[in-house]
C-alpha cells in the first residue's frame, strides 16, 4: 500500500511539473510575441510606459469598446481645484505615430506632475487595432465604404454600426456624460501645409497645422498656442498654421457641432524626424493645459 502510494505521488508530481513547464513555455512564447508586437509600433520609451500603465491602477478610468478586440483604456487625471475637462485622443490613425507617442509621454508626465485643476482624460490608442497594424483604418466587409473603418470619419457614430462607428458613438457619449469642454485629437500628415498649394494658390497640406472648430474660444486658444510655438521655431516651413473647420464626420468636427466646445485636430508633418514631431505635439498639449490653468 505504501509503495503504491509513493508511486502515485511520484507520478502526480511528474504530471504537475510537466503541466507547469508547458504553461511556462506558452507564457514565454506569448510574452515574446507581445514584446515583439509592441516593438513594432512603439518607441522603447513608450513601450515601457504602456507596460506600466496598461495594468489596472489609480489612473485607469475605464475602456472604450470593452470586451472586444478593439478595447482600449481611458486614463484619468484629476486636479485639486475645479477647472476644464479635457479629452485627448492619440492613435485615431494607426499610421500617425507622433500622436500616440505624445499621448503616452503626456500620460507619464501627468502621473509624475499632477494637474492642479480640472480633469484630463487620455486615450493613447483610440483605434487600437489600426495602431498595432500601423494602418490608417481597420478593414471592413467588401462592398462597404472603407472609410467606415476609419475612426475619424465615423462621428457621431451609432450603437449598432460597424466597430469604428460604435467606438465613435461611445466617444461621443463619453463627451456628453463627462461634460468634456475641450477636445484634442492628435494626428499627422505627409505634407507641410506651407509647401502644398492647389491650382488656385490655396494651401492644402495639413502637416504643421492646428485645425480648430469655428467658435470664439477655440479661435482664441488656437492663436495663442500657435504664436507661442512659432516663436520658438525659426524655420518657416516648420511653423504651425491655423486652419478653421475640421473635416466633416471627424472627432473634432463632431465635438464642435454637437457640443459647441473648442475642439482641435493637431497635425504634425511626417517629413520631420519622429522625435521632433512628438515634441511639437507635446508642446502644443502643454501650451493648452497651461492656458486652461491646469499646469504651470
Amino acid at each position: 500500500m505504501k509503495k503504491r502510494y509513493k508511486i502515485w505521488i511520484v507520478k502526480n508530481l511528474q504530471s504537475k511539473v510537466i503541466t507547469n513547464l508547458v504553461i511556462l513555455i506558452f507564457s514565454i512564447i506569448i510574452l515574446s510575441e507581445c514584446v515583439s508586437h509592441t516593438a513594432g509600433y512603439l518607441t522603447p520609451q513608450s513601450q515601457v510606459i504602456k507596460q506600466r500603465y496598461w495594468r489596472a491602477n489609480s489612473y485607469l478610468f475605464g475602456c472604450f469598446m470593452e470586451g472586444t478586440k478593439y478595447q482600449t483604456p481611458i486614463f484619468q487625471f484629476d486636479g485639486r481645484k475645479p477647472g476644464s475637462t479635457i479629452l485627448i485622443l492619440g492613435g485615431t490613425h494607426g499610421n500617425e505615430p507622433a500622436g500616440f507617442e505624445a499621448a503616452y509621454r503626456l500620460l507619464e508626465t501627468l502621473s509624475k506632475n499632477p494637474i492642479t485643476a480640472g480633469k484630463v482624460f487620455i486615450v493613447p490608442e483610440a483605434n487600437r487595432v489600426a495602431v498595432a497594424q500601423k494602418s490608417r483604418r481597420i478593414s471592413v466587409p467588401e462592398e462597404i465604404d472603407i472609410e467606415r473603418g476609419n475612426l475619424n470619419r465615423c462621428y457621431p457614430g451609432g450603437p449598432e454600426g460597424l466597430p469604428m462607428e460604435q467606438e465613435a458613438y461611445q466617444i461621443t457619449q463619453f463627451i456628453r456624460r463627462q461634460n468634456v469642454d475641450l477636445f484634442i485629437d492628435l494626428h499627422e500628415s505627409p505634407k507641410f501645409h506651407l509647401e502644398s498649394r492647389d491650382a488656385k494658390g490655396n494651401y492644402y497640406g495639413l502637416g504643421q497645422t492646428l485645425i480648430y472648430t469655428p467658435n470664439e474660444e477655440a479661435t482664441w486658444l488656437a492663436m495663442i498656442v500657435a504664436d507661442e510655438l512659432n516663436a520658438r521655431i525659426p524655420e518657416k516651413i516648420k511653423q504651425f498654421s491655423l486652419v478653421e473647420h475640421p473635416i466633416e464626420s471627424s472627432a473634432a468636427w463632431s465635438a464642435g457641432k454637437h457640443f459647441n466646445i473648442p475642439a482641435f485636430t493637431i497635425e504634425t508633418c511626417k517629413k520631420l524626424p519622429l522625435e521632433e514631431r512628438i515634441q511639437y505635439q507635446l508642446e502644443i498639449l502643454n501650451s493648452i493645459l497651461r492656458e486652461q490653468g491646469m499646469i504651470q
